[in-house]
This record gives C-alpha cells, structure tokens and sequence, in this order.
C-alpha cells in the first residue's frame, strides 16, 4: 500500500537537536543498525502512530492517518481529510477484513481464511511494509552520527540507492532508537532535496477491542469473495469509451509508422469503488474521485498507452516519486518525462485545468514529444 504511492508528508512531534559524529571504534556500523532494526522488527507484539499526509501542490490542510496494529493481523487505520470532511476506515479483527469510505458509504468485506495471503484487502503490519519496502528496500546505508529525539538517544542513518537499484531515486534519512532499534523518524526526499514524507513511530500496548468494526449507519456492506479480486477491464472502441467517461477524450493527430488504434479501458471509482481502494494512491484513500480512459496503439507486440483522467493537481508528483524524472513543456503546459520499469519505457505526462495525460511507451523523448504535441 505505502509503495502506490505518493506525494504525500508524514510527521509526528520530534524535536531534534544537531547530529553529533560518531566513533566506528564504539559504535555499530550502518549494517549492523539496519540488522538490528529488522530483528526489533519481527520481535514487536504491537504498534501505534499517527501520520499528517500533506501534498503541498493542493495547497490543502494534511490528511491525518491514525493506525494501531497488534500481531499477528490485528489492525485499524483511520484516515481523515479536513477539507472534504472525508473519512476512510480499514480495520481487520482477525476474522474479517474491512474498508469504508464515507464518500460512497459502502463498506468492503472478506473472511480471514487460509488462503487469506491471495485475498488481503490490505496489508495489516503498515511498519513492517513500510519499513522494508519504501525504507530499507535497495538502499545503502551509511551512520552520519547520533541525535535527541524527544529525549531518546537515537542513530541518525543516511539511506541512498545502490548502483543495482538506480531507478530507486530518493534518498532518505532515518532516527533509530539506541535502546530498542525502533524506527523513530524517517524523512524520504524527492529530486530537489525536498522532504516528501516525514514519520515519528511509538509502540504501545493496545487492547483486542481497538480492532472491532463497526458498520457505520447507512452504510451498505458488500461481503467480498475471490471473484471481486479479479481485475479484468473490460477492452472496447473508442465509441463504447465514450458512454462511460464524463469529459472529452482526446486523441493524437501523430503517431509513429505503423501504430493503430486497437482497443480502450475504462475505470472510475464511481463503477469500481473497490478497485479505487487496491490500485490507487494516498488521495484516492481520502475520498477523491476516480476517472480515466486508457487508449492502447499497436504495431505488432510493441504498444503505446495515453493514459487520460480528471486532473488532479500535484498527482504527477506521485507517479514521478519513484524516479529522478524531467521537467519540461508540453503543449505550453508544465509536464514531466521519467524512466518507468527499469528505464525500458519513458512516461511522459502534463496536465490542464481539465484533464492530465500520460503517454507511455519505448520512444525516445523527442518522439514522445512529437505525439504529445500532436493533440489539438
């Protein structure tokens, strides 16, 4: 969930002091910390946090995410956006996961079972994903020294990509306590050396009757099967699109030799409410609406995506936080051009006050360019 990821800021209320070097002739080393945090890790019985989730293109006040958690899949997530007064809750109680939303009052529901691992409506250890798969995932570690935070002594890591991770682009700083090895602040910065994400973790003893759900008044409960974990979008012409999307679909008048036009998908979380929770990012948790048409071009196996949706300012950030990525003009217009999946294919994309387009595919950036400014 936390790698979908993210303009987002994430705080707590540390107060830290200048970080102090370190002697390597009596302190660990960075690899030994980051061991150490992985082994404190797997021996937690339960947690708790709270988290200000912030883009500061919205120019909106932060969402704020209150979770606890308790082995072995105990947890509750509250998420709350001021300004729509929006609330989102997921909780699993140890026989059921759950997910609401106070925008569609529909609550989602599936059965713990023992094939729960295939039918998650979520990961429930939120540390443990987030601290091994955004944290510590491809990064070399290196000790800059020793801080106070909030009165606990605590190591002070500098977290880089490794030459084997290149497309992992941020760097990252984290606060590990000197006591326990708990993860107390992380800060994870974008391209500009900017702090996109921020976050202070307290455990606490919590008991079971945290974790009970219960079903807000008005709210319908769809119980989930395996057949609802499927996501198979249905292909059609663009004339069939046009019925079930709100704004108008634009197209390139310019493609490369060859590429046709050979089908269209789909999706709005309006039809999908369930799919928005799974395969979207932090804004689509607190209640934003979802709509986007994908148009697929083909020549033989090679293929071209323009992705096009209901703009929502500052969402590119998101898609680009995983990669150093490029400013430039598209169309008189602000876009950026980044690598995607091991920098094999390019993800060109802009937006308007309207719509926000993406065009993906294997072509250079002046090509990329010349079907981006072929749109009338």
């Amino acid at each position: 969930m936390f790698l979908i990821t993210l303009s987002i800021f994430i705080s707590g209320c540390a107060e830290e002091s200048g970080a102090e070097e370190v002697s390597s002739n009596t302190q660990p080393s960075a690899e030994e910390i980051v061991s150490s945090m992985q082994m404190g890790m797997d021996s937690l019985e339960d947690y708790s946090f709270t988290m200000y989730v912030n883009s500061t293109s919205r120019q909106q006040n932060p969402e704020v995410h209150e979770v606890i958690w308790k082995k072995p899949d105990l947890m509750k997530m509250t998420i709350l956006s001021p300004d729509k007064d929006t609330e989102v809750i997921m909780a699993s109680d140890g026989d059921f996961q759950w997910i609401y939303s106070s925008e569609s009052r529909t609550v989602f529901k599936t059965e713990i079972s023992d094939d729960f691992n295939d039918l998650k409506l979520f990961e429930p250890d939120v540390y443990a994903e987030f601290l091994n798969g955004i944290i510590l995932n491809g990064k070399l570690p290196s000790l800059l020294g020793t801080e106070n935070i909030d009165g606990k002594n605590a190591y002070v890591l500098e977290l880089t990509p490794s030459e084997k991770n290149e497309s992992l682009q941020w760097k990252s700083k984290i606060w590990v306590d000197r006591e326990n090895w708990m993860l107390l602040r992380s800060e994870i910065y974008d391209n500009k050396e900017n702090i996109y994400l921020e976050i202070e973790i307290r455990d606490i003893g919590i008991p079971d009757s945290e974790f009970e759900f219960k079903v807000p008044d008005g709210a319908q409960v769809k119980v989930l099967g395996s057949e609802d974990f499927k996501n198979e979008t249905e292909k059609m012409t663009l004339e069939e699109a046009k019925q079930f999307i709100d704004f108008e679909i634009l197209t390139p008048e310019y493609l490369p030799e060859g590429y046709e036009f050979n089908y269209s998908m789909v999706s709005s979380s309006k039809d999908t409410p369930y799919s928005t929770f799974v395969h979207s990012g932090f804004s689509i948790f607190a209640g934003q609406h979802y709509e986007k048409i994908t148009l697929v071009y083909t020549k033989g196996n090679n293929e071209i995506r323009i992705i096009e949706g209901v703009s929502e300012k500052g969402l590119h950030e998101i898609q680009n936080f995983e990669s150093e990525g490029e400013y430039i003009q598209v169309n008189n217009m602000n876009g950026t051009i980044s690598p995607i999946f091991g920098g094999n294919m390019k993800a060109l994309t802009w937006e308007n006050e309207e719509l926000e387009v993406t065009i993906v595919s294997s072509f250079d950036k002046a090509e990329l360019l010349n079907i981006a400014k072929s749109f009338s």
